[in-house]
């Protein structure tokens, strides 16, 4: 069973105990990242999720990773556009010790000048990493070239120069804005006694807090093909669209079973065709974004200079067969039976539990049982899959960015011919349900 509840503190706290496991997984999630920062604030998200690590009035930074591996236990965190999230994978028996020690980093972080001087240059260093990675490096450049300078486009990181120069008073102001009760989850998957839990999480804040939030802005799609050179050898391929997110149960699924069948799984129409038979990339596949008012579909591969206008050229032939010839009945239900496994082997993984507490609870306000999500999924039909593509597959919007070679510059000639498609003309875009908070899967 799942429990969802308001603390008196105003925070939210989602339960799912699991009596077949020794083990727990918590989670405090705080429902802010790159998106929300202010010009003057941006990797501020990221840099306070690095500084919960380093010190509070009760414990070092060393203190918290002994109390945490003394019980071998895992104590991580992560920064996203929308969400920051703490968490720790631990023994059952130490659930006590688990919300102790997070709600100490939450409420008691020291931010001290001199540990945050030092944390600065670590991120230097991983921003500095992530420009050797072509696909991530790809990625931003993505983004950036669709919503342009759109908070969403942002770094989560932010820039060299912008975390050098974050001062710690601008960074304690940022923590105090949102640190607070009314901004967060709390989520706790595995075996645990939910009393206890609820107890425990009742006395992470000491009061109920107020907080404003300023208007998220949902961007605006440039449909355009851009292709860019940069040092590396092989091109980075992304391309895709955006569309208005609608938080109800069935788009969410549909959304999964039509992105499965099209490149999600080894058996795949992207995967088969593109690598298996014609051999023109290493990897290819789909994913899903989710964020409060947006969703993002985007197919992603990598090639070689001299294979990839061929590659850009096979792409474009799926597309158009996805048009034409829709998913059939039995890609549809391999896609289904494939989705129903994943949950499965994942209901073994608390970690995987916690997260999907919080990120189904962000997406539809609610969080699905097992048993209802295998329903949901049964639900889907061939004219909702159907429905889904059109609205994918926009000659408006679809877009393309090919990065990374010197070489890619030959390739400014092509578009996607699909995108002139009658079929694809007809398809009026969603405007989505209401923008609520944040969920990215």
């Amino acid at each position: 069973m799942i429990y969802t509840e308001r603390l008196a503190s105003g925070a939210t706290l989602l339960l799912e105990p699991v009596d077949r496991t020794d083990t727990l997984c918590i989670g405090f999630w705080f429902l802010h990242g790159s998106r929300d920062e202010a010009p003057g604030q941006r990797g501020y998200s990221h840099l306070l999720e690095h500084m919960l690590f380093k010190g509070t009035s009760k414990r070092s930074a060393l203190s918290i990773a002994q109390e945490i591996d003394r019980v071998g236990g895992i104590i991580n965190a992560f920064t996203e556009k929308e969400t920051t999230c703490v968490y720790t994978i631990i023994p059952r028996e130490h659930l006590r010790l688990a919300f102790d020690i997070l709600t100490d980093m939450t409420v008691g972080s020291l931010l001290d000048p001199g540990e945050m001087e030092k944390e600065k240059e670590v991120i230097v260093t991983e921003i500095r990493s992530v420009d050797d990675s072509p696909e991530e490096k790809g990625h931003d450049r993505y983004l950036r070239e669709m919503w342009g300078d759109h908070p969403l486009a942002r770094k989560i990181t932010g820039e060299v120069n912008e975390v050098k120069n974050a001062g710690r008073a601008d960074v304690l102001r940022f923590t105090r804005e949102w640190l607070v009760p009314a901004n967060t989850i709390i989520a706790v998957a595995g075996n645990f006694d939910p009393q206890e839990a609820r107890d425990l999480a009742s006395a992470v804040y000491s009061a109920p807090s107020v907080m404003t939030r300023a208007a998220r802005t949902p961007p605006r799609w440039r449909r355009k093909a851009a292709f860019v050179p940069d040092r590396f050898n092989q091109v980075q391929i992304y391309a895709g669209t955006c569309y208005g997110l609608d938080h109800q149960v069935g788009p969410y699924y549909t959304s999964l079973v039509f992105s499965t069948a099209v490149g999600e799984s080894m058996s795949s129409r992207l995967f088969q065709k593109l690598r298996e038979e014609l051999a023109l990339c290493y990897t290819v596949y789909s994913f899903r974004t989710f964020f409060s008012d947006t969703g993002l579909w985007t197919i992603y591969g990598n090639s070689t200079p001299g294979q990839t206008r061929k590659f850009l050229d096979e792409l474009d032939k799926e597309l158009c067969r996805l048009l034409a010839e829709p998913l059939s009945g039995t890609e549809i239900e391999d896609a289904k039976s494939h989705l129903v496994g994943s949950m499965i082997l994942s209901r073994e993984d608390m970690e995987t539990r916690m997260k999907r507490l919080a990120r189904q609870y962000l997406m539809m306000d609610r969080v699905l049982s097992f048993e209802e999500s295998v329903a949901s999924l049964r639900a889907v039909t061939a004219a909702d899959i159907e429905r889904h593509a059109l609205m994918c597959l926009r000659g408006d919007s679809f877009a393309l960015l090919a990065y990374g070679s010197k070489e890619v510059g030959k390739l400014k000639k092509f578009d996607f011919s699909f995108a002139e498609a009658p079929a694809s003309a007809s398809a009026a875009p969603s405007t989505g349900g209401p923008a609520r908070r944040a969920a990215r899967g």
